[in-house]
């Protein structure tokens, strides 16, 4: 399904890299029980994830023809 976006094997990668830095950073400043701890970046790494999609799928189809 990425393929049809333009991904590369590349992106999911990178993907896979953002959600869990975005996951470990909120599970670990975030002052809660562990659990709300894990649930909360899990979401944040969930909305990371689709905003990094979203954002790259924007760059490659509206990149300046000269990248």
């Amino acid at each position: 399904m990425m393929a049809r976006f333009g991904f590369k094997r590349r992106d999911g990668r990178n993907l896979l890299v953002v959600a869990a830095i975005m996951t470990a950073v909120m599970a670990i400043f975030i002052d809660a029980p562990i659990v709300a701890r894990l649930i909360a970046g899990m979401i944040m790494g969930a909305v990371s994830g689709v905003v990094f999609v979203i954002t790259t799928i924007l760059i490659r189809r509206f990149k300046p023809d000269h990248w």
